[in-house]
């Protein structure tokens, strides 16, 4: 794991000099709410072998991750995506694991930064 930030912070003010205060906290909020279900429905696809679903919310779960700079944890979804797509769900349970632990560094990150309450 990289002792850097899980968010690029150049690319996190790009979005954020589109958008007020406010509504980059609600941003932020909603992909934080968001993401955990994408990871579940992710872990249940890989359990019950269905790899589209589980490619799907892998690639819902990335757009997130771009547009608020956390490029990590962007690029671990594409490669859990192309992984499911390829239909390597051995492969994308490992991922998921590594998805976990970045994005749990993301959640502190916005967390710190006064982007989450929680």
């Amino acid at each position: 794991m990289s002792d850097a930030s899980p968010v690029v912070a150049d690319d996190f003010n790009a979005l954020l000099e589109l958008l007020d205060r406010e509504t980059m906290r609600e941003v932020v909020q909603l992909f934080l709410a968001a993401a955990p279900t994408r990871l579940e429905t992710a872990r249940q696809a890989v359990t019950s072998g269905n790899a589209a679903v589980a490619a799907t919310a892998l690639h819902t779960m990335r757009s997130g991750c771009g547009q608020l700079g956390a490029r990590r944890l962007e690029e671990l979804c594409a490669t859990g995506e192309r992984e499911a797509k390829h239909g390597d769900l051995a492969a994308v349970d490992t991922r998921l694991s590594e998805i976990d632990a970045e994005f749990a560094r993301c959640l502190e990150w916005f967390h710190a930064n006064g982007w989450s309450d929680a």
